[in-house]
């Protein structure tokens, strides 16, 4: 007994000698038998299945686009006409009154001057807490202004170019007549610039104040859709300003994160809103607030980089 225990320790020794060298020339221990003794670099390589990349090229989305427009010009925009000449008064009055909320003066002129008083505000008073905090609302209103306004000049130009005949030219001219170039209110349906105004605000609102989108979507959704309820626009008009009324204010948002104005880039990727208080106060998840570092903790990871 005192030999073999005397041979125990020689015995782990070598195993634990022969797991190294193992490791040394690439040996798999966890290989199925017939293959332990063959090194790792020359065993065939196991490829773990995997999902075809599914993400669409640009000519299949451009086809799916063009087939929804189809469908949208050919059969809803005649059926969401006859739909509203046959809605009862009342209640084409009830979205007569309603459908001015896009109208993009009321974002436009209140933003342009909120920009102006914080500026004026902001070279009045002295010291870095006023500085950052009127640069917050100036930064703030650009963003709204920019993204409001310039969705609605896309829209203006195009659908000046474009020159859709208006629904009611349904008659004479049907729902597919272009006059390209005609820069004339009749033939400006394509898009609707209340539908590009209202989402654009929705946008805004909804990147700002994320606890507030489904309800600021809901109400462009209608004010959207009363334009073709009361008869001024088709359907794919209001659809497709929609479409670009959301679009637009993330690519402003886009440029913003990149200049560090209002917006940053998240270390794990995405955006968030530039200061803790601000997260806070526009209800901002815990998440995004919580992978901002604290003070505290800024400092000691810098003292530690520094010992």
């Amino acid at each position: 007994m005192a030999a073999m225990r005397r041979r125990n320790p020689e015995s782990v020794s070598g195993l634990h000698g022969q797991a190294v060298r193992n490791r040394h020339i690439g040996v798999d221990r966890d290989a199925p038998r017939g293959r332990i003794d063959q090194p790792l670099a020359d065993q065939p390589e196991e490829r773990a299945a995997t999902l075809p990349n599914t993400s669409m090229k640009l000519w299949e989305q451009a086809l799916i686009a063009a087939s929804i427009l189809a469908v949208g010009f050919l059969l809803i925009d005649p059926f969401m006409l006859e739909r509203a000449e046959a809605m009862p008064p009342a209640a084409r009055d009830f979205f007569r009154a309603i459908t001015d909320i896009g109208r993009s003066n009321w974002m436009l002129i209140p933003t342009a001057t909120v920009i102006g008083f914080a500026v004026l505000l902001r070279r009045n008073h002295i010291g870095f807490r006023n500085a950052a905090g009127y640069g917050l609302i100036i930064q703030a209103a650009s963003f709204a202004f920019v993204s409001i306004g310039g969705a609605g000049l896309i829209a203006s130009l195009c659908k000046n170019i474009l020159g859709r005949a208006r629904p009611k030219f349904y008659e004479e001219l049907g729902h597919f007549h272009f006059s390209f170039f005609a820069f004339d209110a009749d033939h400006a349906s394509l898009p609707s610039g209340h539908s590009t105004s209202i989402f654009a605000f929705a946008t805004v609102v909804a990147i700002l104040v994320p606890r507030a989108r489904v309800f600021v979507y809901t109400i462009a959704a209608w004010v959207a859709f009363s334009r073709v309820l009361i008869g001024v626009h088709y359907f794919t008009d209001a659809a497709l300003g929609a479409i670009l009324g959301t679009v637009f204010p993330y690519i402003v948002r886009d440029r913003f994160a990149a200049r560090r104005w209002l917006f940053e880039y998240a270390p794990g990727g995405g955006y968030r809103l530039r200061g803790l208080r601000t997260q806070a106060w526009l209800g901002w998840p815990e998440s995004v607030r919580g992978s901002h570092p604290s003070p505290d903790r800024a400092a000691q990871d810098q003292s530690t980089k520094q010992g």
